[in-house]
């Protein structure tokens, strides 16, 4: 998967004889005018991309809906793998802001959403439980089936069967050897995901432009 990244730069509209000749000063003034927000920008970002995944279709049906039905989880597994999955994602966002001193561009911003990587986010032991019932068990790798997997067939042989009598981990559904008439499990599709294309580009891709130009505007502030 490519990551989730955003590169900017920040200008000057003026002459190249004007913007060499005060290159240096304002070099030093970007510098100093971000090392100044540095800190509440890394806070900024986190705040937003955890409200944004919060949010989402996908963390909501985890907590409660469809999917944590579907994946077998009980309410406090779902509630403390969302909140250990955006608290991951949110606290290792990479925030770089450089300034230049050979190209036209004064300064670049580069935001890294997802630097560890899909593989990486779905190796946290928060998107996995090992399954033990009359059918057998296994690993339930259910966030590497949700970034990753689409709308594939992930258990050929079985199917969520809903409102089951007795007690069940989720409380709401089991799996059941698949039959007649009955269809082999698979993802939601306007909740499943694959490398490109999953619930944490679809959640922080649209706030990019928000966050770059946040940046942007309080560095400018920092100028005058």
């Amino acid at each position: 998967m490519a990551k989730v990244t955003s590169d900017a730069t920040l200008s000057l509209s003026k002459t190249d004889a004007v913007r060499d000749a005060v290159r240096k000063q304002i070099d030093k003034k970007i510098k100093k005018s971000y090392s100044r927000i540095e800190s509440s920008i890394q806070d900024l970002v986190q705040e937003r991309a955890r409200s944004q995944l919060m949010s989402s279709n996908v963390m909501q049906s985890i907590v409660a809906g469809k999917l944590r039905s579907d994946f077998g989880l009980s309410q406090a597994m779902a509630s403390s793998s969302v909140k250990e999955i955006i608290d991951h994602i949110s606290d290792n966002i990479e925030v770089s802001f450089t300034s230049k001193s050979r190209s036209g561009a004064l300064a670049t911003l580069s935001l890294n959403l997802l630097p560890m990587g899909v593989n990486g986010l779905a190796s946290l032991p928060a998107g996995n439980y090992i399954s033990t019932g009359k059918f057998g068990g296994g690993d339930v790798t259910w966030l590497t089936w949700l970034l990753t997997r689409g709308t594939q067939i992930l258990i050929g042989d079985f199917f969520v069967f809903e409102n089951p009598e007795g007690k069940t981990r989720s409380g709401e559904s089991v799996m059941q050897k698949i039959g007649k008439g009955s269809q082999p499990f698979r993802i939601d599709p306007g909740l499943s995901g694959t490398e490109d294309d999953n619930f944490v580009t679809r959640a922080l891709g649209p706030i990019i432009p928000q966050i770059r130009e946040t940046i942007f505007k309080k560095v400018r502030e920092g100028l005058k």
